[in-house]
């Protein structure tokens, strides 16, 4: 203990050496470009003020018509100008001074009181500039920053937009060690060091290098020292290598982190000091039989996950970043894939805390998959920085098990990015997802590996992981008991898997919309079954991983919900988001979450799905319930009545315990044992009309003081407080205190309403989620109304209005609270009805309530039941057989959407009108191998103007030209033209462009 008490002492005197200051607070902001805003004396006086990290696209509103389309979600992207000023500090004068910054999305330059100090493309790496000559000829600096996101898509997905990440102060003696200038290896017991020592001075220093080693307790375990000669305008390397007797392991269970410290002393004074945290553990990697840690092997439970948080966008605060750890590793997973770029700092250290193992992910392609992304404009003049700066930034962590340097990309440059980051790291190996393999350490594959007989064909030369695997998706509480396969059954190319329907027909009805209200086939919800993939469920995923040795790790795309890919995968606006999570955008666990809790955690659980209230399933028709259980043993209560045990298998088909149950109104109750003791127990019941909401916390609550952040989870219940799973009316907040409302959200991937500081969203499917910040120190509630009545009345005519108030921090608030409605559009008042008790209302009714808290008018709330409101109860629910890729809804110049005629397929079709060199081009994702494709073209082409259309048909860099025959009857009948065609694995774009004039349309393209 002594050396801990001496060591705290030291810090004190050494901090005053070397700081790291956090520069998040009080920049000024400006949406659009502001000419002139570089230099010092910009007016900048109306801009607004705010905290980073900050993400401006999330903020902005959905429009189907947003730059940023399908692609990247429908939100707003442009350019963005941040301003700050400050004074200089005295203590800096003389010193190495930097400002850093963690994460700018995208293109990014910096100035310093008009002095230009760089520009970085990548949206997706840590960098900083040198403001010294700033720091010592002024008092004052003003900084600005331009962030152009404005050619779009920038991406495959969701980006953000803005300084998302934190930025920094950093302030060094002019010889110093640089931030990330410590390298720590370790082998068994023995630290080999690397440190790099950088001297400003225009002339040589004598310094004296310390390094001491802290054990997790903060303890001194070993010091070494070396003297150090550092060359003027120069960086210096020392190495060192320490040998401890004994240490505590870094393992997933037991996160043991030690901590260099190295102190440079000048003259017997200390002038620097920088700590890195690592952990010891030693990797093998074995093609037999995969990872293998501390003598270990270690199957990676993996999952893959973007940057955003859902409403949140890409600027996820800490407290939530590290819910959503915390919550994979609830469910099991020990791994996280960074997909496909890498995260902000703080994600690796608190993996580092937690115990959970990454892939570290740099880059999507190395060429062009979006129109405008890294890889189209910046990737062959920069790669070689971004990786370097990378490396250097994440090689200490020891979560971080392997690199992957790319995703569905490729080209021979994949040797090259290998060679960089075991120039960098020559401790970890070397993946990609899918992209020039052949150079790989480790052979990664994406959905490929999902077919029917990879393993019996796979290469054994190296260890295998399943980097994108598997794809499965589904939609919290929704539901269906027939099987569907996202490229139909049988698909040769696709190889699927063989998966029986759950029941002979389809039990389930409701939808988010009937037929007439899509615009695409592929706008549909996937149910929460697991029985909705492309190739291969989760279950028997989760089978291969386990039994199959060579098999080393798998990475189920993805673990959260997220914003983007909404066209090409879901068929585009309103779908907004990704539907392949086990959580929800609004961090709410889908039933898949416990499915995968079942197989990779120890601590007793069980699950029961779907829910048990079907207000429109005949009673008697017999429901699939599954059980999810890892326990010995199950048993399942309905109404009381036994309905026997069944124990959980290890095939994928027994994974879940399944009890075909006649439909009736009631509870179903399961109780789970081990070794014969009950351990687990869980309970759910036929909820009626919605008529109260509840309030409660997910995560860590509100700290006492200072600013913070908490998730308020609001659901949806009957009178009895039984959570009703249909739950879509909105709810009202308003915070009371020193707080306000971040963002509200409720996990749909078809609510396109704005999140930003919204007062008021619908639920879905009975949940709604409320992100509420503090300001300052004082106290903090919510308050929250809702009007409550199922919209088309399917079972009870009957209106509620609830209120309810959760205190977040401090003095719970008193509250008298009355309330007054109207039936007939009107708006309320002191003189209508007083809300006592429930009401009836008729379809066509719009309920408005107003409600006074303490005497003053808080809210107006509003809610309409009719026929044309909400989901609907009696949409076809039959297998969806895949459809083509419409014309209209792909990217198209000098041609015109046009729907004169029949028989055409979506909403329309293009007509290339009377211009020659009118194209459309469509945007197609393989994520098998490369090979030879079917291109099917549907079009009409009229005959009265000639008999065949050439049209130049490209795919990626591959040109042809085919022959059209024209049409007997124009716009009305429809030809089917095939063409094969070679495809890359990854992004690939398929155009055709007309070749001459007048009479050609183009329908749809399948490609199979």
């Amino acid at each position: 203990m002594r050396y801990k008490i001496v060591f705290v002492a030291m810090l004190m005197v050494w901090s005053v050496q070397a700081q790291r200051v956090s520069f998040n607070s009080d920049w000024k902001f400006k949406l659009g470009d502001q000419t002139g805003a570089d230099v010092e004396n910009f007016n900048d006086a109306d801009w607004r003020i705010l905290n980073v990290p900050h993400d401006w696209s999330i903020e902005g509103e959905y429009s189907e018509d947003a730059p940023m389309g399908g692609q990247c979600g429908y939100l707003p992207a442009g350019i963005g100008w941040y301003r700050k000023t400050i004074t200089v500090p005295n203590s800096w004068k003389g010193k190495h001074v930097e400002i850093a910054f963690d994460g700018v999305f995208m293109n990014s330059e910096v100035w310093a009181n008009g002095r230009k100090l760089g520009f970085r493309p990548y949206g997706w790496i840590s960098f900083a500039y040198d403001i010294s000559p700033e720091v010592e000829t002024g008092n004052t600096i003003t900084f600005a920053v331009r962030v152009d996101n404005d050619k779009q898509p920038s991406a495959r997905w969701y980006t953000g937009s803005g300084i998302y990440a934190n930025t920094w102060i950093d302030v060094h003696n002019t010889v110093y060690i640089p931030n990330n200038g410590t390298y720590v290896r370790t082998n068994k017991n023995t630290l080999s060091i690397d440190t790099e020592i950088k001297n400003t001075l225009a002339k040589d220093a004598k310094a004296k290098l310390s390094t001491v080693i802290l054990n997790p307790a903060g303890e001194e375990v070993a010091r070494l020292s070396e003297n150090v000669k550092a060359s003027s305008q120069n960086s210096t390397s020392i190495a060192q290598v320490i040998e401890l007797n004994e240490t505590k392991r870094w393992s997933i269970e037991t996160p043991n982190l030690y901590t260099a410290v190295s102190k440079l002393i000048i003259n017997k004074e200390v002038v620097d000091v920088n700590e890195t945290r690592f952990g010891f553990r030693d990797i093998e990697w074995i093609p037999e039989t995969g990872m293998w840690i501390d003598g270990v092997n270690i199957k990676m439970q993996g999952i893959c996950n973007h940057q955003d948080a859902g409403a949140l966008g890409a600027a996820v605060p800490d407290k939530i970043l590290r819910f959503r750890i915390q919550q994979l590793k609830d469910m099991g997973v020990n791994t996280m894939r960074t997909a496909h770029n890498p995260q902000t700092p703080q994600f690796y250290d608190m993996c580092d805390e937690m115990g959970m193992l990454v892939m570290d992910e740099i880059f999507d392609g190395w060429m062009k998959k979006a129109a405008n992304d890294y890889g189209a404009h910046s990737f062959d003049d920069w790669w070689q920085r971004d990786v370097a700066d990378w490396i250097i930034r994440d090689r200490n962590h020891p979560s971080i098990v392997i690199y992957s340097v790319g995703n569905e990309t490729r080209g021979e440059v994949g040797a090259d990015l290998v060679a960089q980051c075991h120039q960098y790291d020559d401790t970890r190996p070397v993946t990609s997802g899918h992209s020039s393999s052949e150079y790989m350490d480790v052979l990664g594959v994406n959905g490929h590996s999902e077919k029917m007989g990879w393993f019996e064909e796979m290469e054994r030369d190296r260890v295998f992981i399943g980097t994108e695997n598997t794809h499965t998706w589904q939609v919290r509480g929704y539901y269906r008991t027939r099987t569907w396969y996202r490229d139909g059954y049988p698909n040769k190319r696709q190889k699927p898997y063989w998966y029986p329907d759950l029941t002979e027909e389809e039990v389930f009805t409701y939808d988010w919309t009937n037929a007439a209200g899509k615009k695409n086939f592929k706008q549909i919800f996937n149910s929460s079954y697991d029985n909705a993939m492309v190739r291969l469920n989760s279950r028997q995923n989760m089978q291969q991983l386990r039994d199959i040795p060579n098999y080393a790790g798998s990475f189920r795309w993805t673990g959260h919900d997220y914003i983007g890919e909404a066209s090409y995968v879901h068929g585009g606006w309103p779908f907004k988001s990704f539907m392949g999570g086990a959580i929800d955008m609004a961090n709410f666990e889908k039933d898949l979450y416990y499915l995968y809790q079942s197989q990779w955690t120890t601590k007793p659980m069980v699950h029961i799905l779907p829910h048990w209230t079907h207000p429109t399933v005949k009673e008697g028709t017999e429901i699939p319930v599954w059980i999810y259980s890892n326990c010995d043993e199950v048993e399942l209560f309905l109404n009381g009545q036994s309905l026997g045990k069944m124990k959980p298998g290890l095939n994928w088909d027994e994974m879940q315990c399944q009890y075909m149950v006649p439909y009736t109104p009631g509870e179903l109750n399961v109780f789970a044992y081990k070794n014969g003791k009950l351990v687990a127990n869980k309970m759910i019941h036929t909820a009626n009309a919605p008529s109260k909401i509840s309030l409660s916390i997910d995560g860590e609550p509100m700290s006492k003081l200072g600013d913070d952040m908490v998730q308020v989870r609001v659901t949806t219940t009957d009178a009895k407080g039984q959570f009703y799973p249909y739950g879509e009316n909105r709810t009202y907040f308003k915070v009371l205190g020193s707080g306000k409302i971040r963002a509200l959200d409720n996990g749909s991937p078809i609510d396109v309403e704005k999140h930003f500081e919204a007062t008021n969203r619908i639920a879905f499917f009975g949940l709604t989620r409320a992100y509420i910040e503090s300001v300052g120190d004082g106290n903090v509630a919510l308050f929250a109304a809702s009007i409550l009545g199922e919209k088309k009345q399917v079972s009870s005519n009957m209106v509620s209005i609830d209120t309810q108030l959760i205190n977040l921090r401090g003095k719970k608030p008193s509250t008298y609270v009355e309330i007054f409605y109207t039936t007939d559009g009107s708006t309320p008042s002191k003189k209508s009805q007083a809300y006592t008790l429930p009401f009836e209302v008729a379809l066509g009714t719009t309920v408005k309530a107003l409600v006074i808290v303490n005497g003053e008018a808080l809210e107006i709330l509003e809610e309409r039941f009719a026929m044309d409101e909400g989901f609907v109860w009696d949409s076809v629910a039959s297998a969806q057989n895949p459809g083509g890729d419409q014309a209209e809804d792909a990217t198209y110049y000098m041609a015109t959407l046009d729907t004169a005629g029949k028989g055409y397929n979506g909403k329309g079709y293009l007509y290339f009108t009377r211009n020659k060199g009118s194209w459309v081009e469509w945007y197609q994702e393989n994520d098998g191998s490369h090979g030879e494709f079917k291109l099917k073209i549907r079009y009409s082409a009229f005959d009265k103007i000639r008999d065949t259309y050439k049209v130049e048909l490209k795919v990626n860099d591959q040109v042809q030209t085919i022959e059209l025959p024209a049409t007997k009857t124009y716009k009305k009948a429809w030809e089917v033209y095939e063409v094969n065609v070679q495809m890359q694995s990854g992004a690939n774009t398929i155009r055709l462009k007309a070749l001459e004039d007048d009479g050609l349309c183009i329908d749809e393209l399948v490609v199979e």
